[in-house]
Parts: C-alpha cells; structure tokens; sequence
C-alpha cells in the first residue's frame, strides 16, 4: 500500500513539472538564441484539419 501511494505521489508532482519552455519569436532569434546557448532549435509543425 506504501508503494502504491509513493508512486501516485510521485506521478501526480511528474504531471505538474513542466520542463519545456517555449519561444515565441522569428526563426533568425530562435538561432540566435540556440547559438549562444549553445542548443538546437526544434520547429514544431502542427495544424488544424
């Protein structure tokens, strides 16, 4: 029972961290940015049918 309420413990904090943060702004920034944090930059594409 102990293991059981750990881990629903343990999920419901998981689904309340966010790790992402998102940049809103032109591509030309977002290099820019990803160049001088030294990452890459990933384009999400997804529409509406």
């Amino acid at each position: 029972m102990k293991k059981a309420l750990t881990l629903s413990l343990v999920l419901a904090l998981a689904s309340m961290a966010s790790a992402q943060s998102w940049f809103k702004g032109s591509l030309d920034q977002a290099v820019a940015k990803a160049k001088s944090d030294h990452k890459l930059v990933l384009i999400d594409f997804y529409s509406y049918t």
